[in-house]
């Protein structure tokens, strides 16, 4: 019978699949944090120039140069591109991309596949310490139940819940405020379980300040797609308006002000007010133009069209 996990620096070895945006600034804070961290990527340029202590991010990122200095003279973190390193963690977060198809607009899981046969791969039944694995890519509704746990359970011949705890805890970052972002924003975990539930948020703790709710898989899932999908729509509406405004010869900057003037003398509850975005030239980013296609497609196969 495995032993059952307690989250503690001293004792708790982190390994972060990807490097990216996502998973290099987690992992250096966990680091920071105290934990023992390994971070694993494919790309064996990017490893070596972590392993000297640059910075594989681009564009400017405020305290990310100082994070990485801190970090690197404690020793507490290194870089691999060995997915044998799984084999010596007690928790495993995968940060990989999961863009969509170009054509179909369907999600191209092909790093996350990828990751979790690695991951599977190297999770041995002979583990005398239990292993927890948090998803925080961005995915689709029913991705954890339909994709990621049977690879997983296929790939290592176990089985979730007596060999190894599986949760979500998807990202909530922009460019240019990642350190910022990861500390301060409340964050939202999915688990199958209230012990698992319990062991992520204990994780968390060590490098979010921000309130952290936790909930089951599904309701995680549509909540990180459902939150850009609604700033995607948003911005859309924002930019009919200038279109329609501009076809009736209008000035769309006082409609959105007389627009956003909709409320009671004095109300101030958020709900209750408009907040029409400004128009601007739509949308972009990493995350935006694809989240509401993955939104769509965890359900799809639920919703019976009329």
């Amino acid at each position: 019978m495995k032993s059952m996990m307690k989250i503690s620096p001293k004792t708790t070895h982190i390994a972060v699949c990807g490097l990216g945006y996502v998973g290099f600034p987690v992992a250096l804070l966990f680091a920071k944090a105290g934990f023992q961290v390994t971070g694993v990527d494919v790309n064996e340029e990017k490893i070596r120039k972590i392993n000297r202590g640059g910075n594989p991010i681009e564009g400017k990122e405020p305290g990310l140069k100082e994070l990485i200095g801190q970090v690197k003279k404690t020793g507490r973190f290194q870089a691999t591109t060995d997915p044998a390193s799984y084999q010596e963690a007690q928790v495993i977060i995968i940060a990989v991309e999961t863009p969509v198809e170009e054509e179909t607009h369907e999600p191209a899981y092909r790093a996350l596949k990828s990751a979790l046969r690695d991951i599977g791969q190297n999770l041995s039944a002979g583990r005398s310490k239990e292993v927890l694995i948090i998803v925080e890519s961005t995915i689709a509704p029913q991705t954890m139940a339909k994709v990621v746990q049977p690879i997983l359970e296929a790939e290592s011949g176990l089985q979730m819940g007596p060999d190894f705890l599986l949760a979500n805890c998807p990202e909530r970052l922009m460019p240019g405020h990642l350190i910022e972002n990861i500390t301060n924003y409340n964050r939202v975990i999915g688990a199958p379980d209230q012990r698992t539930a319990d062991l992520a948020k204990s994780l968390y703790k060590y490098i979010v300040k921000g309130k952290l709710e936790t909930t089951d898989w599904v309701t995680a899932e549509i909540v990180k797609a459902g939150e850009n999908a609604y700033r995607d729509v948003q911005i859309a509406f924002a930019n009919e308006m200038a279109l329609l405004c501009e076809a009736l010869g209008a000035n769309v900057w006082e409609v959105r002000r007389l627009i956003n003037e909709c409320k009671r003398r004095g109300e101030t509850r958020f709900e209750a007010l408009r907040q029409m975005h400004f128009p601007g030239a739509g949308v972009g980013g990493h995350c935006l133009p694809k989240d509401s296609w993955l939104l769509v497609y965890g359900a799809r196969e639920s919703i019976e069209p009329n």
